[in-house]
């Protein structure tokens, strides 16, 4: 090739080229660079100088690092090069090795579970380890059966003992044999010195005088030749077997290692440092000093403060009426205190292990803050100068109290202080005392925040018992009640005998309790609930088996229903070990009713005051205690109401190994809303620089809440959680004020109890990057200007700052789990940071369940078990309701159906025709209440609050349980006629057949429409649903239901009032989502003329205001519609030419209101159009308001159901609305709403799918909620037919075609588990055929289906492969124009003999019949979730 051709070829990719002097430039197309166009551009790779070649964009399948956008991939060849997300490959398609799933679409590559050690691989699509030679389990995680060596993570290799061993492999730790007598060596293949003639039995013994023998021969043998170098190696052998006996007990004690030796050596400092503050409160201003310091523990000065109160609060008695001298000589005392903490503060930092001490000084530091707000308060008036004493004197106590509140319990000393912050507050203060007031009030419940996370033990000696704070909220453990905490015995030390562990009652021990004991040296869960005692021993971990380690225990009520569980944790050799035992009251109380004046919580041993039950009086516990969970609450013993006989002295806590269960291994933080974490001068640890990132990782259920936070001065930047959804807003100092970064993205929601990585970078200054779980998900720019931040908060933040600008004041602490937070990837420890405020290591599992639900009367909750209402049947749950009607829990099976409700303020249990009804009927008081309802052989029962018990007998049945998951609902349902319900449900169980009985977590629950899984506020109902119809009382309110309705008028006979068919449970996966990414609560409507919603019961309401979102691309349309009967009074929204009209009828006038600009422009506008009497208004995104009236006074609109949006069924709507835009637009709507009430949730459906985001493509859609197109009768699938179809299905099962002509006369098309098949029933009987085809119908590729039939013969051909039936000969002619269905069919209609009777689910396109291609556009129904003209490519 010349370098002519080569410069003609490089400049054939040029758009133009200038020649300046002796150079020449060219301007590139895209892809290309370099002065002559020579080479690929940043993004792109290829040769442009090869004859033939050309630049490419660069394929990494979106994993590469949009930070290194210039070194994508190589420029020549196109490998990516900087592959993430745990991704690798030429071109990022797979995952990672050590990491699987799907890397192209769903792009989760998550790690592997396999142990490292014994895994060879691990399967990057399925996560399946592939094990080492030897090495086996499900993780590859031991040695198979005979093999050893697993450590060498090399594999293991089997093991083989001689033939004098006990058993013929080795001992898979130790790697040895056990041998038979006088046989020995590591394999036993020889014997002993001393023994001779090896056999399988082996050795005997040397018959000589120096007991010194040949080994084979048995001669004896002289003394001298006893003593070699191999006996020397026996006897260091014999050595390590007499040290083995100490092995378990070393290998407890390295569990038990928390400070190490080297920290306690510093503590002996401490005690040093300790004893200087010793509190003399009759000498102000003096500190203790004399003489050598004796080595006293930290503890002990707490035990001595805590003496000395007593005469403090003498003291402060007397302050408050003394001078003014006084006082300040006190404070003087408190600014000496305070010099000898900090230094007591910068020693204990200097070696704290696991945090413990952290926790402290997070109590100093808040009571610290507590003293400057009050030395803030001051007051220059006359008036205040009593006041300004007395908030000296609290300076002076609370000072007093700084240690004290370590060990001492805040609320002795923190009601004074409340009492006297009243007074100060009655005499109405000036300047800011007010401000620092709630400052000190806020402090007080940070200080209580700090103490109940202490996650330290303490050890009781068999005398010591500790009061503990009860719950605050004592409703909470009414229906279940959940203790969790570590506990520690040693056998070897002290015997095990019957103990006393706690108690949670009354203090005589008569009414409801809950306790724990060691009793006959098993664990012994106690309770009572109105009389029945039940007890339930843990005999299959006797106490005296337990390691002398920390064991977790926790015991559980729900109702009547008990359990207990032990977890062991796992001791080198051995995994963690779990033990479980349950029980139940007999009868039918389930309440745990404590009385808040009369209750007592104690661990350890009994106070003098107290009496406990006889199953509990029991010798004081020996051993130690660390508290870890009151339901899902974190509780310490160290927010103690009184210690009794405990020495803190002489019982020094256990240390705990934090990481020796498997659910804390991984370090996690614990916001519980009210702490946070501050971690100051950020940059200690990393530089701000051209580029700067921050990431969390994080774990929540919550909708809103603080991730981390940047405030300085006016300055400030803030990553939370709102809605659900991700937002960023920051502001530099920018021109234009706060930029908001928020978006609906399916990427950005992240409160699903799963972790999720955050990253944010900032980049050169001017660019904001928001990845999640490493993906670039969106980026924004800004004036360039540099971050001017030194400290972060995370989780939350101080009052005085959220207040401090208005942009903030809204926010609120996170509820959740932070596992990780890096600044320019160094990791902070948030515990270890001195700014830290109530948090706490360790993540509880329950922490992400969700146990309560509120509704709002427009959605449900569904689920499948197997569950038998009908037969045998327990299911109990809280609600709480203003509304009078309502139903709780609803399941039906064919016509019958069993409910749970509320009907006019009573309970009532519905069972195939039988009710039960309470006795009261005042259950709508917005008081929680608790039901129970049980199904037996012999009776249906009600039990509502332990009180109102009612019960019928039941009729004889001969049905049975088949053991078959059910669907059930809380809240509501698509089927049933009783209205949703509107309130609060918790707490919720049912008896299932394959677990035991534990409360619903309904974050797991498959359908969830409109509900909230968080919050359960009890909110009036909007003033328009107040003045109901009482005749409505009983019937579906408007909205309250979901279905997926027909053109009941047009379908043959037999169609009629026949739901879909329900879900079926998914095995085969496919490769693309059954639910592709959406805009949350948005609706796509279009397609086909009619495609619409109908909303029911809107005509009892007052009609005047409606607000919607749209997005659409249509010039013209109609969005919406309500009229009457004759359609004279009406109301309209539609689109003509792109521009927005309201329209509404005033008696014999009608109001015409039109836009100026257009709005088909594919984004996202907000409308209200408003209609007062016969004035009506237009406001178009909150910018344009347009406004008409009709002449005349005003006039009622009298409308009737249903209401129309996206479109109207045939024939309506043309009197109104001009002939172009009385057909349905196409596009989305978003946020309907009435009157400020939103309308969720459609009675009928028809061609309406969710608002799809990204790419589309041509077909119909056919979404998991289920639907189908009904043909009209043009098409003719007789007995001779072919019909063609292009499927691209995102389940693996599903019917595709249904051609019914009777009961037994019916063609079906389906997929099951990938296979194709065709039904036939020609009326004599059935027949069929299937396809497997190679490329799985699910594998995300179109695949062609063909079927033809000729009479009795009937072929399938999938992607060309093809296999046929013959039937029967049926002589007459099928009916030509009976009803076809695809892409689902009403369940009556479809045969039983169907392996899968669901919907498909997926796209469809290109089918023809007989040559003639079908438009579903033309369609004479196209009923439920179904989109016409376009599918979601991804």
């Amino acid at each position: 090739m010349t370098d002519v051709s080569l410069f003609v070829c490089v400049l054939s990719f040029a758009t133009r080229c200038d020649k300046r002097g002796n150079f020449l430039r060219c301007v590139c197309q895209e892809g290309y660079a370099g002065h002559y166009c020579e080479r690929c551009a940043p993004g792109f790779y290829g040769n442009p100088m090869e004859l033939g070649n050309s630049c490419k964009k660069c394929d990494c399948n979106g994993n590469s690092d949009p930070n290194l956008i210039f070194n994508e991939c190589n420029n020549v060849t196109g490998e990516c090069l900087n592959c993430w997300g745990n991704t690798s490959g030429d071109n990022c398609e797979r995952c990672a090795p050590g990491f699987y799933g799907d890397a192209i679409s769903a792009k989760d590559c998550r790690e592997c579970q396999c142990d490292k050690c014994g895994t060879a691989s691990c399967d990057d699509r399925t996560g399946v380890c592939h094990c080492k030679p030897g090495v086996t389990g499900h993780l590859c995680d031991r040695c198979e059966e005979g093999y050893s060596g697993f450590g060498s993570c090399m594999g293991c290799r089997r093991c083989e003992c001689a033939s004098a061993a006990l058993r013929a492999t080795c001992h898979p730790l130790t790697h040895s044999c056990q041998c038979r007598p006088g046989a020995g060596g590591r394999y036993c293949e020889r014997c002993l010195p001393g023994f001779w003639d090896y056999s399988p039995s082996g050795c005997k013994k040397c018959d000589c005088p120096e007991e010194n023998c040949d080994m084979h021969s048995g001669e004896c043998l002289p003394e001298a030749s006893k003593i070699n170098c191999d006996a020397c190696i026996w006897s260091l052998i014999g050595d390590i077997r007499q040290s083995n006996k100490t092995l378990d007990q070393v290998r407890n004690s390295v569990l038990n290692i928390s400070t190490g030796a080297a920290a306690n050596d510093r503590l002996k400092y401490y005690n040093y440092t300790a004893h200087r503050l010793q509190v003399t409160t009759l000498k102000p201003r003096t500190v203790y000093r004399n003489g050598r310091p004796e080595d006293v523990n930290v503890r002990e000065q707490h035990a001595e403060i805590d003496g000395a109160r007593v005469l403090l609060e003498r003291k402060t008695e007397k302050l408050s009426q003394s001078d003014r001298d006084l006082v300040l000589r006190a404070e003087d005392h408190a600014d000496d205190l305070q010099r000898h903490a900090e230094e007591l503060q910068y020693n204990l930092k200097g070696s704290d292990a696991n945090g413990h001490v952290q926790k402290a000084l997070n109590a100093f530091t808040v009571y610290d803050n507590i003293v400057k707000n009050i030395d803030d308060a001051n007051i220059t008036a006359l008036t205040a100068l009593n006041i300004s004493s007395m908030l000296q004197m609290f300076s002076y106590s609370v000072c007093m109290c700084l240690f004290v509140c370590l060990v001492e319990d805040l609320s002795e000393i923190v009601p004074e202080l409340l009492s006297k912050l009243r007074v100060v507050e009655e005499k109405k203060p000036v300047n800011n005392v007010s401000t620092n007031i709630m400052k000190i009030r806020e402090l007080i419940a940070q200080a209580r925040s700090v103490a109940k996370k202490v996650q330290v033990s303490m050890k009781f000696n068999g005398q010591s018992s500790v009061e503990v704070h009860p719950h605050s909220n004592l409703d909470e453990l009414k229906t279940v009640t959940s203790i969790s905490f570590y506990i520690r015995v040693d056998p070897d030390k002290d015997p095990i005998e019957d103990r006393f562990l706690l108690y949670l009652g009354d203090k005589q021990g008569r009414k409801d309790y809950m306790g724990l004991a060691i009793k006959n040296d098993n664990l012994v869960y106690v309770y009572n609930l109105g009389g029945e005692v039940v007890e339930i021993p843990l005999s299959s971990k006797p106490v005296s088996s337990w390691p002398p380690v920390f064991n977790l225990v926790k015991v559980e009520r729900l109702g009547r229903h008990g359990k207990l569980f032990l977890t062991v944790p796992s001791q080198d050799t051995t995994a963690e070990q779990k033990f479980i035992q349950k029980g139940e009251a007999d009868g039918t109380d389930s309440l745990f009713d404590l009385d808040p004046k009369d209750n007592v919580f104690i661990v350890g041993g009994v106070p003098p005051d107290v009496k406990l039950p006889p199953a509990l009086t029991l010798a004081p516990f020996v051993g130690c205690i660390e508290l870890e969970t009151l339901n899902s609450d974190v509780i310490s013993l160290y927010n103690f109401k009184q210690l009794h006989k405990m020495n803190v002295l002489e019982s020094m806590p256990c240390p705990r190994h934090k990481l020796a269960f498997s659910q804390s291994r991984v370090t996690s933080f614990l916001f519980d809303g009210s702490g946070f974490a501050l971690v100051n001068n950020i940059e200690r640890r990393g530089k701000i620089g051209i580029v700067t990132r921050f990431d969390i990782e994080v774990r929540t259920v919550a909708n809103n809440g603080i991730l981390f936070l940047m405030v300085n001065e006016a300055n400030f930047f803030i990553l939370e959680l709102k809605n659900g959804f991700l937002r960023l807003m920051y502001d530099f100092g920018f021109t234009n004020g706060p930029v908001i970064m928020e978006s609906n993205l399916a990427k950005l929601q992240i409160n699903d109890a799963r972790y999720h990585e955050v990253s944010v970078i900032y980049h050169h200054s001017k660019k904001i990057i928001l990845l999640v779980d490493r993906s670039h998900v969106k980026s924004m720019e800004n004036e360039k200007k540099p971050l001017p931040f030194s400290d972060i908060y995370i989780g939350g933040a101080p009052s005085s700052i959220l207040l401090s600008r208005p942009e903030l004041s809204s926010l609120v602490g996170l509820k959740g789990c932070v596992k990780g937070f890096q600044f320019q990837k160094n990791v902070f420890n948030l515990l270890e940071e001195q700014g830290t405020i109530g948090i706490s290591s360790g993540c509880p599992e329950e922490s992400f369940m969700s146990r309560k639900v509120y509704f709002t009367g427009d959605g449900y909750l569904g689920s499948t078990a197997k569950i038998s209402p009908f037969q045998s049947f327990e299911g109990g749950l809280n609600f709480r309701t203003l509304q009078s009607n309502g139903l709780l829990f609803y399941h039906r099976d064919g016509l019958d159906e069993f409910s749970l409700s509320v009907e006019n303020g009573a309970v009532v249990l519905q069972s195939k025709g039988t009710r039960v009804r309470s006795h009261k009927k005042n259950y709508n008081d917005g008081r929680s209440h608790f039901l129970v309802a049980s199904v037996t052989n012999q009776k249906y029962e009600l039990v509502i609050d332990d009180k109102d018990k009612q019960d019928k007998k039941k009729p004889s049945s001969s049905s049975q349980s088949d053991n078959v998951p059910k669907t059930f609902y809380y809240g509501g349902s698509s089927t049933s006629s009783i209205q949703n319900f509107t309130g609060c449900i918790s707490y919720a169980y049912i008896s299932r057949q394959d677990r035991d009985i534990e409360p619903e977590d309904f974050q797991r629950y498959s359908e969830n429409v409109q509900v909230s899984l968080q919050d359960c506020p009890l909110e009036r109902p909007p003033a328009a649903l107040h003045n109901k119809d009482s005749r409505e009382s009983s019937r579906r309110s408007p909205g309250h239901s979901r279905k997926v309705g027909r053109d009941e008028s047009s379908l043959p006979h037999g169609l009629k009032n026949n739901p879909l068919d329900a879900p079926e449970t998914e095995v085969a996966s496919c490769y693309l989502s059954s639910r592709p990414r959406v805009t949350r609560h948005a609706h796509h409507y279009g397609g086909f003329a009619h495609s619409r919603h109908e909303y029911t019961g809107i005509a009892r309401f007052f009609i005047s205001h409606f607000s919607l979102s749209l997005k659409t691309q249509s010039a013209f349309g109609l969005i919406f519609y309500l009229a009457d009967e004759s359609e004279e009074n009406f109301m309209a929204l539609f689109l003509t030419h792109g521009r927005l009209v309201f329209t509404f009828s005033s008696g014999q006038n009608q109001v015409r209101i039109r836009s100026k600009e257009k709005y088909s422009d594919g984004q996202w506008h907000d409308i209200i159009f408003i209609r007062s009497g016969n004035t009506g208004r237009l406001i178009i995104d909150g910018l344009t308001v347009l406004e008409d009236r009709a002449p005349g006074g005003n006039i009622s609109l009298l409308v009737q159901d249903p209401l129309f949006v996206g479109g109207v069924p045939p024939d309506q709507a043309k009197k109104n609305i001009q002939k172009t835009s009385v057909s349905g637009f196409s596009g989305c709507v978003r946020s309907l709403q009435l009157n400020g009430r939103w309308l969720t949730s459609a009675s009928h459906s028809f061609g309406v799918t969710p608002c799809y985001e990204g790419p589309s493509e041509p077909g119909t859609y056919f979404t998991e909620e289920g639907g189908y197109v009904l043909l009209d009768d043009s098409f003719n699938f007789g007995s001779r037919f072919k019909m063609v179809i292009e499927v691209r299905p995102r389940v693996a099962s599903g019917v595709l075609l249904h051609v019914f002509t009777g009961e037994k006369e019916y063609l079906t098309l389906y997929i099951y588990q990938n296979q194709v098949v065709v039904v036939v029933n020609n009326g004599i009987h059935e027949f069929s055929t299937y396809v497997s085809p190679r490329q799985e119908i699910c594998d995300g590729n179109w695949h062609k289906i063909t079927v033809i039939r000729d009479g009795n013969v009937v072929q399938l051909d999938v992607d060309s492969e093809v296999n046929h039936v013959v039937g029967p000969v049926r002589e007459t002619a099928q009916n030509s124009s009976s009803p076809v269905f695809i892409g689902g069919a009403p369940a009556s209609m479809l045969p039983h003999s169907l392996h899968s009777r669901r919907g498909y689910t997926g796209c469809m396109r290109n089918l023809s019949v007989n040559e003639s291609p079908v438009s579903f556009s033309k369609a004479a129904l196209v009923s439920g979730a179904v989109g016409v003209g376009a599918c979601p490519a991804a």
